[in-house]
């Protein structure tokens, strides 16, 4: 980068100047990088004469971080800080970047200087990771297509191209969406049994608007609580309605797009010689083909079914005799769902959340992974933040060596995406030197705020939120691989999961729910009568959620497989087909399943949402090994850094699960935590 370039996007420091981002830093920030990309590798090239893993792959990986950094920063801030002149200025060049990756990926130049690093004599020297990155470098140029025909390569760029132009549209298609949203109340009856907590925040919602009364939004935090307990069954009816067809119609329409991106990929796919998208994806994942993956959802819903009836028909009893609805909808679920928890465990959800105050419970979970992993966290001025909700934190490891940075940013916000989410913006690496850069990734979530200037005070599902996201950023930041390239972000897709859903586990230990849960006033740690209502409701709704998942995933499979995106096919009906028979009736799949579905559509998760589930196994099983040696074992903790986390893809996944349990993964685990016994009628 020249020295006079003062465009933050450009600067190599750890923390850049996020605050002072513009619209066109974002413009010439990424149009630069790509130029200079587009120099390097063209050098690189032309170069003549024998070829090193040290001049070919080392000069193409170094380049191509620099490039992916500013493009990731500018990614970013589309996700937490967006506006119409920045979504304008990254329209306008994400093609840019992304013509210069779909064409790297099909280059024959590229692919035969990396197969001539590959047949030299000397090959067997490197390092065994050196040897994997070339292995699956070139793996991955192959099954981009760098072997075909110009044309088809030519064509499987522009392909790729225009799927990331859909799928940023459709993106901003749901965060429109949802924000376009608002059921403002005048009488506060509308509100009767919401909590006042989650009352007075739709009134804050309304004053920010310039208007009287409250307002209830498709956000997390105003959404879920309303569908929960508003005892106003048209309005959770008209809310249900509104966020199930979100982008489905209107401006924001998705339906054409979803369509036109299964076409594209299945272009991709065929081209590439492949039956289907997903044989294409799937290929150098841990569960490694359609056919393994299906086995594996099937049996996962066999074993699920009993459960999720038996459940079922126990709420739609209790929806009858004790609530006096005679007919279950699907705005009535998570209503009647709450009023059995409370009845059948006297637990309140709303009675928990002033023992889970936000900042307690993230300083319990960074003891958690002091006291496992030997890391210390510090909190630390940050006027780089993009928002003034953003904290910023360092973190050492107990040597006082600094090993990375991260940003939490929790709250929702009109220009932030909505889910959570941890992204890995600079991905540590080997220095010359011989030390290691610093990693830096950012923790971003929904969370509900607190009131009047008190701590944001979380439910249950809000501290998992927090706790899973956290593992994402552990797992960035203690990955130490001699190879960047080969760091976190190269992990296979069905285990990238594993270090972040582990982490969920501890929310459910009543020695380490003694840590964090903690009276927001009195700092008196959870009473031991509601941790065991909260252990004896772990169970509870489960079946119904797994099923849930279970069904995106084989739609998500089903969809890259099954169906035919030809024109005049409608994957909105199909996807609805695949849904029904894991729901409780077909009126509860909604029309528009696929209009909202970023995972899939936008996200990285296409043929790779069963990863979730799979990845549930893993955790299950290795969090087997925490409760049988001991919770907070230094020894375990160590163990799992050294063999999982700090490897990041530097062997295969089969082999670094095996490395920490001593044996594949079994599938009883998730089994037994998640459902628990069997049914006393299958017994």
């Amino acid at each position: 980068m020249p020295e006079h370039d003062t465009n933050p996007l450009r600067s190599r420091a750890q923390r850049i100047d996020f605050r002072s981002v513009s619209a066109q830093d974002v413009e010439t920030g990424v149009e630069a990088a790509v130029a200079e990309a587009e120099t390097a590798l063209e050098q690189l090239l032309a170069r003549e004469g024998a070829r090193s893993y040290a001049d070919t792959v080392d000069v193409l990986d170094a380049l191509l971080e620099r490039v992916d950094r500013v493009y990731g920063y500018a990614y970013h801030l589309t996700s937490v800080r967006s506006s119409p002149e920045l979504r304008g200025a990254f329209a306008r060049v994400q093609p840019r970047f992304k013509t210069f990756r779909a064409r790297l990926e099909v280059d024959p130049r590229l692919y035969r200087a990396l197969d001539d690093v590959a047949a030299r004599g000397d090959v067997d020297s490197l390092e065994p990771l050196q040897r994997r990155h070339l292995v699956k470098t070139l793996e991955r140029l192959r099954r981009a297509g760098a072997g075909l025909p110009e044309a088809e390569r030519e064509r499987i760029a522009e392909l790729h191209v225009e799927l990331a132009r859909l799928g940023t549209l459709f993106t901003e298609h749901v965060l429109d969406a949802t924000n376009a949203f608002a059921l403002d109340l005048d009488d506060v009856s509308d509100l009767e049994g919401l909590p006042p907590s989650v009352v007075e925040q739709a009134r804050e919602r309304a004053r920010a608007a310039g208007r009287d009364g409250w307002r209830v939004t498709l956000q997390a935090p105003s959404f879920v609580p309303f569908l929960r307990h508003a005892r106003r069954r048209d309005l959770r009816e008209r809310l249900w309605r509104a966020y199930n067809g979100r982008a489905e119609g209107g401006p924001h329409d998705n339906r054409a797009i979803v369509g036109d991106i299964l076409r594209l990929r299945r272009d991709v796919a065929a081209r590439l010689g492949y039956s289907d998208y997903a044989a294409l994806a799937l290929e150098d994942r841990m569960l490694a083909g359609v056919d393994q993956v299906r086995s594996f959802l099937a049996t996962l819903e066999t074993r699920t079914r009993p459960y999720v009836e038996r459940e079922i028909a126990e709420l739609e009893t209790f929806a009858r005799d004790a609530l006096g609805i005679e007919t279950l909808e699907p705005w009535d679920v998570r209503f009647a769902f709450e009023r059995w928890r409370e009845r059948r465990f006297d637990l309140d959800e709303q009675g928990l959340r002033p023992y889970f105050p936000l900042p307690r419970v993230q300083s319990g979970m960074f003891e958690l992974a002091s006291d496992l992993f030997g890391l210390r966290f510090e909190r630390v001025d940050a006027p780089e933040r993009w928002h003034d909700d953003v904290e910023c934190f360092e973190v050492r490891d107990e040597t006082g060596t600094h090993v990375g940075t991260f940003y939490t940013d929790w709250y929702p916000r009109a220009d932030k995406r909505s889910g959570a989410w941890m992204n890995d913006l600079i991905e540590g690496g080997p220095r010359s030197d011989g030390g290691f850069d610093p990693h830096v990734g950012l923790v971003c979530g929904n969370l509900t705020p607190g009131d009047d200037g008190r701590p944001a005070l979380l439910d249950f599902e809000e501290v998992q939120t927090l706790f899973h996201e956290f593992g994402h950023l552990l797992h960035l930041l203690v990955t130490n691989v001699a190879v960047r390239a080969r760091g976190m972000g190269a992990v296979a897709w069905d285990f990238i999961e594993l270090p972040s859903q582990v982490m969920e586990n501890w929310t459910l230990e009543p020695e380490a729910l003694a840590r964090f849960a903690r009276h927001v006033d009195s700092d008196e740690p959870i009473p031991a009568r509601l941790v065991g209502k909260l252990l004896a409701s772990r169970h509870f709704m489960q079946a119904w959620l797994q099923m849930r998942q279970l069904a995106l995933a084989s739609v998500d499979m089903a969809l890259h497989v099954d169906f035919d995106p030809t024109p005049g096919a409608d994957p909105h009906a199909f996807a609805r087909s695949v849904m029904v028979p894991f729901d409780i009736a077909e009126r509860f799949v909604p029309t528009g399943v696929l209009c909202a579905f970023t995972h899939i559509m936008s996200g990285a998760y296409a043929s790779g949402y069963y990863a979730y589930k799979w990845s549930e196994v893993l955790d299950a099983d290795a969090f087997s090994r925490f409760k049988h040696e001991g919770l907070f074992d230094r020894g375990v903790g160590r163990a799992f850094v050294d063999t999982v986390l700090a490897r990041g893809d530097s062997a295969d996944p089969g082999e670094l699960f095996a490395a920490f349990m001593g044996r594949a993964p079994r599938i009883d685990a998730v089994i037994e935590r998640n459902l628990g016994p069997l049914p006393d009628a299958l017994d």
